[in-house]
């Protein structure tokens, strides 16, 4: 007989979907389902129709929930303690928005595409390369791909790039964001993998857990995303070979002429804030929220387009940043005041300058859309992971997934780890075909990463399994029917490819990706 929980649960997964599919917004989709299931009990508890489960307790007792009110409590308590970390994203988006803004994405492939001309498919290699200078710079997926659709995938086409092959490089390009640091997936990673870990810990009786925060990921992720970026590179060189010899010579390319020095003026001011804003997270000289407002004000005197004021700011950020690595002399304190104030009105300068071009305001709207958006994703996820475990979900997940290890035959602790661990990598590849990586995060997460974590750090290190979760999630970007990615795409390049096209240039480099993260599982080393 089937218990009264799962024919509960299985409503609910129904109601889930049908809100995903009736076209409203993820967001309230997964809110939604959650608030109609857990709402539709309460009432039938009001009026004594009341639900028991297997064991004979009632699933919702109406004293206790008399209201929806507790949903919203909870819903609170998750984003509250998760408020600073949370704060680096939407200056990572603003960062991203006024590089996106400002062309200096445009410049920044053209110089690219002047260093790489000798290589065979060197316009594809320079686009992979402008997507992970992009990645580090800003994080931000859709700043990224919309970027990179509208300056290179023209150019792609123009030397004689298929629309296949031209679709793959643009969108995988565009999808490094989100696993070269910083990156938005690593910060929303890091909070879900260091509260779980720790609850485990403390399950296990370790009152003192050791911490796993986003600069840790940060660390630990930068060799497998630039072995991802590398694989693209050379997919792009070996798919793009002869493509050089079709090319029409009618055609007029902004990079032929440039000189050397002009392709590394393009490059040096990204690449420089790339150096500031990664060092001072992997030094440990600030944490990534102090580092992302860095980064946002760095691209806000990049957006001025003046070459005084990037100047200016350049000298005062090193003269600051040497005073605070010095130990902060006393003696030197005014001084070092008196520096930080010209650097504020330096920025001030600059953003009057942005103002006025029209790229602050622009770069404002798209941040404020964006930043809403996932926002609104975090919140509808958590309403939607409440009600799950309001309802037992959490708990039957768990012992599937436990009952799935055990069929396994492992015994050892660590083999048990390892099988969970692999079986969630699985399931979030599988789920990465319909859903969105943030529903994942905070969803599917905290559901089962208590029972990956049930044993020492010293048997599976919990920032090795994020990693290998992060590159995990990169691919729910690139495969179809639903990654984010191919939608951004196919909104910026309108008509120019057909959808099939679009899938079938993904598919190598999703099969890139498939083959770092084996990688990373037989060498944790790497990370």
């Amino acid at each position: 007989m089937i218990a009264p929980e799962a024919l509960v649960l299985a409503v609910f997964a129904l109601a889930t979907v049908a809100c995903l599919l009736s076209g409203y917004p993820v967001a309230f989709g997964l809110g939604g389902a959650g608030v109609l299931v857990v709402g539709g009990l309460v009432l039938a508890a009001q009026v004594g129709l009341t639900i028991d489960g297997s064991d004979g307790w009632p699933l919702i007792e109406a004293r206790d929930w008399r209201d929806l009110s507790p949903l919203a409590d909870d819903t609170y308590q998750l984003m509250s303690p998760s408020g600073q970390t949370l704060l680096a994203i939407p200056l990572f988006v603003l960062m991203g928005a006024l590089l996106h803004r400002s062309a200096v994405a445009e410049r920044l492939l053209e110089g690219m595409q002047a260093l790489t001309r000798a290589l065979p498919g060197g316009l594809g290699v320079a686009v992979v390369l402008v997507g992970g200078v992009l990645a580090a710079s800003t994080g931000v997926v859709g700043a990224s791909v919309a970027a990179l659709a509208v300056i290179a995938f023209p150019a792609l086409r123009k030397q004689g790039y298929g629309p296949r092959l031209s679709a793959g490089i643009v969108t995988a390009s565009g999808t490094l964001g989100q696993v070269i640091p910083p990156s938005i997936i690593l910060i929303l990673l890091a909070e879900q993998v260091g509260s779980q870990f720790q609850a485990a810990q403390i399950t296990q009786g370790v009152f003192a857990p050791m911490a796993v925060t986003s600069g840790d990921l940060f660390r630990a992720a930068l060799i497998p995303g630039l072995l991802v970026m590398v694989g693209f590179a050379l997919w792009a060189m070996v798919a793009g070979r002869g493509v050089r010899q079709r090319a029409t010579e009618d055609e007029f390319d902004p990079a032929e002429g440039l000189s050397l020095p002009d392709a590394l003026g393009g490059m040096l001011p990204p690449l420089g804030l790339i150096v500031l804003v990664l060092g001072s997270i992997i030094s440990g000289l600030t944490d990534t929220t102090s580092a992302a407002s860095f980064g946002a004000m760095g691209a806000l005197v990049l957006a001025s387009r003046s070459r005084l004021l990037l100047l200016i700011a350049l000298g005062l950020t090193v003269a600051v940043l040497l005073w605070r690595v010095s130990g902060s002399v006393p003696v030197l304190q005014p001084l070092a005041i008196a520096l930080f104030a010209a650097l504020l009105i330096t920025i001030g300068a600059s953003s009057v300058r942005a103002f006025r071009t029209g790229v602050l305001p622009a770069a404002l709207n798209d941040a404020l859309r964006l930043t809403g958006i996932i926002f609104a994703i975090i919140i509808g996820a958590g309403l939607f992971a409440l009600s799950f475990k309001a309802l037992g979900g959490d708990t039957a997940l768990r012992t599937a997934l436990m009952a799935l290890t055990t069929a396994s035959g492992a015994t050892d602790p660590a083999e048990a780890a390892r099988f969970a661990l692999l079986v969630l990598l699985i399931s979030i590849f599988l789920l990465g075909f319909v859903l969105e990586f943030i529903e994942i995060i905070v969803v599917v997460l905290p559901l089962t990463l208590p029972v990956v974590f049930a044993v020492p750090p010293e048997v599976l290190d919990p920032v090795w399994a994020g990693v290998l979760i992060a590159l995990t999630l990169q691919t729910s970007f690139l495969t179809p029917p639903f990654g984010v990615a191919l939608f951004y795409f196919r909104g910026a390049a309108k008509r120019d490819v057909s959808t099939l096209q679009l899938y079938a240039g993904v598919a190598p480099f999703i099969a890139v990706q498939v083959a770092v993260i084996a990688l990373v599982w037989w060498l944790p080393g790497l990370i």
